[in-house]
């Protein structure tokens, strides 16, 4: 039997469950869409997202997560938005991953102020993988919203402000030796700028102690992807966002967690 203020206790945790969820379903669609104009305009071109087969602006009811997609003729052919396309499966796997992150992240961290951030940069994470995936590159926008995300869960934590600011700086300096020397010294390029930049912004999330981890499993994940990636396409190059990605995944929920 449960009483009433169990009941209400259960309620508001299925509740607090959902809105988690939301929070990353939202940000992982937005920054999909977004995102992925961004990493497809020319420059001088609308920031606004529009279908990349017939170059049509989106309307505000193609922008809205979930139902942009849901409200579609033929939906379950996921088409684009004027149907000269199927199975454009990207955006609903984005939203998918972000509701789930969130709603993990909601489960572990518990509801609380620094529960939003938490949510909405995690949200992040499986837009900035495939626009990797399909463009080579992580957009600028993308890369500072997961700084700033990242600050405010951290600042909200009651954490000491200046251990993210230096491990921050220390991701980056990392990331440009390898970017502009290390890639020197092998005669190819290691890291992309756009990876620079997102070391610095996983900078933001990281606890001392758990930047060696996520640069391990970054390593680990993305020999382990261009392996895979390589037997299935036969194409030697692989981005590496999506390592990253995955790995500061891990690296967040395990904070959680602990």
């Amino acid at each position: 039997m449960i009483i009433p203020n169990q009941h209400h206790h259960f309620i508001a945790n299925i509740l607090h469950h959902i809105v988690g969820g939301l929070l990353g379903l939202v940000t992982a669609s937005l920054a999909q869409q977004f995102g992925w104009r961004s990493a497809d305009r020319l420059p001088g071109e609308s920031r606004w997202p529009h279908c990349i087969y017939c170059l049509k602006p989106f309307v505000w009811q193609e922008i809205f997560p979930l139902f942009g997609w849901l409200l579609r003729p033929d939906t379950l052919t996921l088409p684009c938005p004027c149907a000269k396309r199927q199975r454009q499966w990207t955006q609903p796997l984005a939203e998918l991953w972000g509701f789930l992150l969130g709603l993990l992240a909601m489960h572990l961290s518990g509801w609380s102020l620094m529960s939003i951030p938490l949510c909405l940069g995690l949200g992040l994470l499986p837009a900035i993988t495939l626009i990797d995936l399909h463009y080579g590159i992580i957009p600028d926008g993308l890369n500072l919203l997961l700084a700033i995300f990242g600050f405010l869960w951290f600042w909200l934590s009651d954490n000491d402000i200046y251990i993210t600011l230096i491990v921050a700086g220390a991701m980056l300096g990392l990331g440009l030796f390898c970017a502009l020397i290390y890639s020197r010294w092998r005669g190819k390029e290691m890291l992309g700028l756009g990876d620079v930049k997102f070391f610095a912004a996983a900078g933001f999330w990281l606890l001392p102690e758990l930047a060696p981890w996520f640069l391990a499993g970054a390593g680990f994940l993305g020999v382990l992807m261009g392996w895979i990636w390589e037997r299935i396409s036969g194409n030697k190059e692989f981005p590496f966002a999506p390592a990253l990605c995955v790995s500061l995944m891990i690296c967040i929920l395990y904070s959680c967690f602990t």
